[in-house]
This record gives structure tokens, C-alpha cells and sequence, in this order.
């Protein structure tokens, strides 16, 4: 009688552990797809989206110094890469392998003597390791490189002021519409040139890009010297203009530009 009441204990007990064991194991195969659906959602970037100025923010895991913006571009019409590690221009190709894998060769560069603190030979250590790449960020188009073990070597974040290449008209200055003598600006970004009208005289300058996604500021803007009867659209917009630190784009037709983010000073509208 013991001996039943024993075995049958035994055979309860094992019930009770194989039907938590599958529960557990159920939960597992049950999350397991949707856990796998949201980390390849969160990974996953078209290769096309590579196309363009990505800003380098670190190599082998150390914030990049540079004296000069610390960055790469890839042209994938030719299939290859260049820019600057912080010193030096470099030049190099892009091989792509299944959906991710990426690596570099025939990775060439100037040779002009850096300062110690400039990381320039990191930022080469890391794009010689690269073997894989994915997206760092879901929020901000931002990119990690991995070496052939998966580690992060490097992350960067999409230059995104190609978006103001081009034609635009002045539409609002410091909250004023303006409906005559609209001020309008060719930018050219690969040129770092500005050109336009600024509501009187024509007017020219350049562009300076820092270490940021939208990060943009007009410099040495000059103009011609002809006198109109009206110069304040003129002299409000070069006032502002010489302000400006950066830039957001409202729809796909408009553009803020911005000392602070939260205070637009420039709103422009491309000029089709």
C-alpha cells in the first residue's frame, strides 16, 4: 500500500514538472517568432538607405576625434566608399554579401601627419574589421558596423542635409510671411556653396556642416550692392539667415531652419 500510494506520488510529481516544463516550453516557441519579428524589424535597413554621408560617432568603442569632419559616403552606383577619418581622406570599395555581410577593401589614404589625440587610425582599424552591418537605432537613421563576430566596430548616423540640396523660396522669416521680393537660395551641398536673392541684391556664400544629422550653417554670405526702396525683407532675412544652426524638414516640400530647434527663423519651400 505504501509502495502505491509511493509510485503514484512519484508519477504525480513528474505530471506536475512535465506539464510546467511544457508550459515553459510552449511560452518559449510561442515568444520566440514575435522576439525574433521585432529584433529583425529593429536590424533590418535596405541597402539603398546606405547611399549617401554617414557621420562616424565611434570607433572601436571610443568617441572619434577629428580635424576634420570624421565621416564616410557610400556611392553604390560605383560601389565605393570615401571621406575623412578625422585627418586624412580615404578612399576605398564596398562589397555587399547576403543581406547584411559588408566589408571594405583596397582601404587607401593620404598621408599628412595627424595630432595623438585624433583617432584617425582606429576609425581605419574598424572599417578593416567591418563584416556585417545593421541598424543601431529604429528612431534615427543610425547604422552599426560589426566585425566577423558580430561585436560593434563602429556606429554612424545619416547626414541628412542632402535634403536641402537644391532650390528653395522664403515663405516665412521670424514668424513674418513674406508674399513680395521673396528672398530664394540655391544650396548646394556638395559644393558647400550657397547662392540666391536675398529680396534686393543677389547674394553668395558657403556652407559649413559640423558632426551632426542636421546640423548646417551659412558662412561669408556677401551680396551685391544695389539699393531697392524697400531693404527690410533683405536685411531681416541676411540677419537671420547668419543665425542659423541647423535645419528640419516639415513635409517633403518645406524645410525649417533653425537656430534651436524648437524656434524655426527660416521657413523655406522647394522651388520645383
Amino acid at each position: 500500500m505504501k509502495n502505491f500510494l509511493f509510485t503514484g506520488f512519484i508519477i504525480l510529481l513528474l505530471s506536475a514538472v512535465s506539464c510546467k516544463t511544457t508550459e515553459k516550453g510552449s511560452m518559449t516557441q510561442t515568444q520566440t517568432p514575435t522576439s525574433q519579428t521585432n529584433e529583425k524589424k529593429n536590424i533590418s535597413i535596405n541597402r539603398e538607405e546606405l547611399n549617401g554621408t554617414w557621420i562616424i560617432k565611434t570607433a572601436k568603442g571610443k568617441t572619434v576625434i577629428g580635424d576634420s569632419p570624421v565621416e564616410i559616403t557610400f556611392d553604390l552606383t560605383n560601389g565605393r566608399i570615401y571621406g575623412n577619418d578625422g585627418c586624412n581622406v580615404i578612399n576605398g570599395t564596398a562589397f555587399f554579401e547576403n543581406e547584411n555581410g559588408l566589408r571594405f577593401e583596397s582601404l587607401i589614404s593620404t598621408m599628412k601627419a595627424c595630432r595623438p589625440e585624433v583617432t584617425d587610425r582606429t576609425v581605419l582599424n574598424a572599417l578593416n574589421e567591418t563584416r556585417s552591418y545593421k541598424r543601431a537605432d529604429t528612431k534615427e537613421l543610425s547604422i552599426k558596423f560589426c566585425d566577423e563576430k558580430g561585436k560593434s566596430v563602429m556606429t554612424l548616423e545619416k547626414r541628412m542635409v542632402d535634403l536641402l540640396n537644391g532650390s528653395w523660396k522664403v515663405t516665412t522669416i521670424d514668424g513674418k510671411k513674406i508674399t513680395e521680393e521673396n528672398p530664394t537660395m540655391v544650396i548646394d551641398i556638395p559644393e558647400a556653396k550657397l547662392s540666391g536673392f536675398a529680396g534686393c541684391n543677389r547674394m553668395f556664400g558657403g556652407i559649413s556642416l559640423d558632426g551632426t544629422a542636421f546640423g548646417i550653417a551659412f558662412t561669408q554670405v556677401a551680396t551685391t550692392r544695389m539699393a531697392c526702396p524697400d531693404m527690410k525683407t533683405e536685411q531681416l532675412f541676411l540677419s537671420a539667415l547668419g543665425k542659423v544652426t541647423g535645419f528640419y524638414m516639415i513635409d517633403n516640400f518645406h524645410a525649417a531652419l533653425y537656430q534651436q530647434p524648437q524656434t524655426p527663423i527660416i521657413i523655406i519651400e522647394k522651388v520645383q
